[in-house]
């Protein structure tokens, strides 16, 4: 098998150095908690997402592969919830890391 050659200025991961990805979706995925852990009327979602995110359901990955497997649904998910405030955290973390 060939490798296709790589065009130059075009790495994607070199073009994410200093962004500190994973630090956001850290911190996006604390501020989701803290936001939407309201105990027996949480959104059905949020509590399917939140298992993911604390590894209790399916495989182990770190957060921003959770928000970015799962972009829709959390951006729907935050629209319910009228949560202006991440959305556009979400929209940041989208734009600069996924």
């Amino acid at each position: 098998m060939t490798q296709s050659p790589q065009p130059a200025g075009l790495d994607r991961y070199i073009s994410f150095i200093g962004l500190d990805c994973d630090g956001k979706a850290e911190r996006f995925a604390a501020a989701m908690r803290e936001a939407l852990d309201t105990g027996t009327d949480a959104d059905p979602f949020w509590i399917y997402f939140r298992a993911k995110l604390d590894g209790d359901r399916g495989p182990a990955h770190d957060a921003l592969y959770h928000i970015h497997s799962n972009l829709n649904p959390v951006r729907d998910m935050l629209l319910r919830a009228e949560r202006e405030d991440l959305l556009d955290l979400l929209e940041t973390l989208e734009h600069e890391c996924c």
